[in-house]
């Protein structure tokens, strides 16, 4: 029940799906699974999720990010973020 309810508030009505920090962490995850070696650059990752979402705000994608570091399905050594 505890992490249902934390997730309530990870999407709000008021939002877009396609910008919520949830569905940016599913396609950064989706990239890095057809990725070598499962990693990438933080960079590219910005760049792809701009080239296929659009206009894109920052402060989701760091959400999301964060939101996947939390979960442990990510690690990050710089400039790299690795599936786990």
């Amino acid at each position: 029940m505890q992490c249902v309810s934390k997730l309530i508030y990870m999407i709000t009505k008021d939002e877009k799906i396609k910008t919520s920090s949830l569905y940016l962490g599913f396609l950064v995850l989706k990239k890095l699974a057809k990725a070598k070696e499962q990693k990438m650059m933080l960079d590219d990752i910005v760049l792809n999720l701009k080239q296929e979402l659009g206009s894109i705000n920052h402060r989701q994608i760091i959400f999301s990010l964060i939101f996947l570091y939390q979960s442990g399905v990510v690690e990050f050594a710089e400039p790299y973020i690795y599936k786990k």
